[in-house]
């Protein structure tokens, strides 16, 4: 037994024109529903001159670095420099608590050296630390005079951006560790040649 296939009617040319023209409306708004949700998911794109918009993750994650920046501006002075050991060989100078040799500490805008009415420790020298270092490291040309002013402010600003961390101005952990630094040998008594980040 053979199949045949049932015969199909005949459209003329402009029933044909008719039905194609309703087709390609059909797939357009199909395509323009479509683009319509997927500009809605995504986040709306920042005008010339504006930053762009915080996704939720974004935001968390933006919250939490000020959070931590903003713990970190509470942390006490840096009233001493300690050669931090980073192996046998060499240590790095850095700011460090008074009597310790804890590096949980700031240096800000208006050390100069002391802050507040609180006079112990030797901030001078933690700043004068960090100045030589920043000039060491990131060929800036500060005074090294102990005094946490608009130019050291100003030098720490940079180095934060660069290392793509929180830009406050304040050296404090998070800058101490994304930093270069010039490492020192007491047993050569000499400096190294070039800068690393070796905490």
């Amino acid at each position: 037994m053979a199949f045949t296939l049932p015969k199909l009617p005949k459209f003329s040319g402009r029933t044909i024109a008719v039905l194609a023209v309703a087709g390609a409306l059909g797939v357009g708004a199909i395509a323009a529903s479509a683009s319509k949700q997927q500009q809605a998911a995504a986040p709306p794109k920042p005008a010339d001159g504006q930053a762009a918009p915080l996704t939720a993750d974004k935001a968390n994650d933006q919250t939490s670095l000020e959070a931590a920046a903003a713990a970190e501006a509470k942390l006490a002075q840096c009233r001493s420099a300690r050669l931090i050991p980073v192996n046998k060989t060499w240590g790095i100078p850095m700011p460090s608590v008074n009597g310790s040799s804890s590096t949980n500490c700031n240096l800000k805008y208006g050390d100069t050296p002391h802050r507040g009415s609180d006079r112990t420790g030797d901030p001078l020298t933690a700043i004068q630390v960090l100045q030589r270092n920043l000039n060491s490291c990131y060929g800036t040309k500060l005074t090294v005079d102990g005094i946490y002013g608009k130019n050291t402010r100003a030098v720490v600003t940079m180095v934060q951006r660069k290392h793509k961390i929180v830009v406050d101005g304040i050296y404090g952990p998070k800058t101490r560790s994304a930093m270069n630094w010039r490492l020192y040998s007491s047993a050569t008594r000499s400096w190294s040649k070039t800068c690393s980040s070796p905490l």
